[in-house]
């Protein structure tokens, strides 16, 4: 509206709903990036890189259980992968000079204790630095290392100790797994918020080593791959981890390929948003593990609180740049006046410059006549003597 001064202003009504639309928009904001950050399966590259984070990135590659890997298959795409960094000039820039990776497959059998059992469990085999990439919240004991000779160990949730032993403090105890003992290595909580719960399931949830639940189960396919590596150009880890499984015969389409450390980002999120509904149909036989199916979650919903930002932002901004513009065509002074005045100022300037030259040049001449009267008294004195 115009004020009674003739300049324009937003109304104490407009005022008041641009200020709740960036009330919204920052508590989307706010949403957005507690979201983003609430999983540590999806931040193993800042743990590994350290200060260093920005220079490394997080690729993880699924496969249909139809077209797993095995243990020979994984050991080459790894070999491929750590080809592929010497080759690019790479490796001196990890940690350790090699890339650190994960690798797991998926199960279900039935677990007893002394006292109680058996229970239907969901397992999780694996392998390499798996608990770098998926910290767990330990209640007692300690996480299965990258490497042991004892392949006899597991970590269990706390809902399989409560039912195997009525309590959660167990590690250290002992429970059966088909007419074997197995060491309880730790106890660990499940994360809890509101993607890990939703895709974590009611079902109990046991870690034990892969080569280990093979030979429980028979030979299961890896179908999940993880790795850490340089990435100093955009693109090149995903190309790296690509080529090292068509090395090992892995068709490109076989497989879909994440970037952990970048799937939060602006342009990542709206490609969410692209492929909002078709995203969550999948008809090639992929069984993804509840921590990948609680990043989609999350993608899904920072994908929202994203979009929410921006239409909340739209009016203020448009109400801003509206104002702004409005100001502008409503100025008392012109470009043109402006050029004037500056034309003016200079001339002023000009002729103060050649006020002060004339009266350097008049207090030159009158010192040379100065000079000249006392020249010729001297010569009229010479000649007198």
């Amino acid at each position: 509206m115009r004020t009674e001064q003739g300049k324009y202003s937003l109304s104490w009504g407009r005022i008041v709903v641009c200020v709740l639309l960036l009330l919204l928009a920052g508590i989307s904001g706010l949403f957005l990036r507690h979201v983003t950050g609430m999983l540590p399966s999806q931040q193993a590259a800042a743990r590994w890189g350290g200060a260093d984070a920005g220079r490394f990135a997080q690729v993880t590659a699924f496969l249909p259980e139809y077209g797993g890997l095995t243990q020979q298959t994984v050991n080459g795409f790894m070999s491929n992968v750590f080809g592929e960094l010497v080759l690019q000039g790479l490796a001196p820039h990890t940690p350790s000079g090699a890339p650190v990776f994960a690798y797991s497959a998926e199960g279900t059998m039935s677990v007893l204790s002394d006292a109680r059992g058996p229970i239907e469990t969901y397992v999780t085999g694996v392998g390499g630095n798996f608990f770098l990439f998926h910290p767990v919240q330990l209640i007692s004991g300690a996480s299965l290392p990258a490497e042991s000779l004892n392949r006899d160990l597991v970590v269990i949730d706390a809902t399989l100790a409560w039912r195997l032993f009525g309590a959660t403090n167990v590690a250290g105890m002992e429970l059966i797994i088909g007419n074997r003992p197995y060491l309880i290595l730790g106890v660990y909580r499940p994360l809890d918020n509101f993607a890990s719960r939703a895709a974590y399931g009611d079902m109990p949830h046991m870690f034990l080593f892969y080569d280990e639940m093979s030979r429980i189960l028979g030979t299961r396919p890896i179908t999940t791959v993880e790795v850490v590596l340089p990435s100093p150009i955009s693109g090149i880890a995903e190309t790296i981890v690509i080529e090292a499984l068509d090395a090992v015969n892995v068709d490109e389409d076989g497989f879909r390929l994440v970037n952990n450390t970048t799937r939060y980002r602006f342009t990542s999120l709206l490609g969410v948003v692209q492929d909002f509904g078709q995203r969550s149909m999948y008809r090639t036989g992929f069984r993804l593990p509840h921590w990948e199916n609680a990043a989609r979650m999350t993608e899904d919903f920072a994908a929202l609180a994203l979009v929410l930002m921006l239409l909340f932002l739209v009016y203020p901004i448009v109400a801003i740049v509206k104002l702004g513009y409005r100001r502008w065509r409503g100025r008392k002074w012109r470009i043109a006046l402006a050029r004037k005045r500056v034309e003016e100022l200079r001339e002023q300037r000009r002729a103060a410059n050649w006020e002060d030259t004339r009266a350097v040049q008049s207090e030159e001449e009158n010192q040379l006549k100065v000079d000249e009267i006392i020249r010729q008294v001297k010569e009229s004195e010479d000649d007198e003597k």
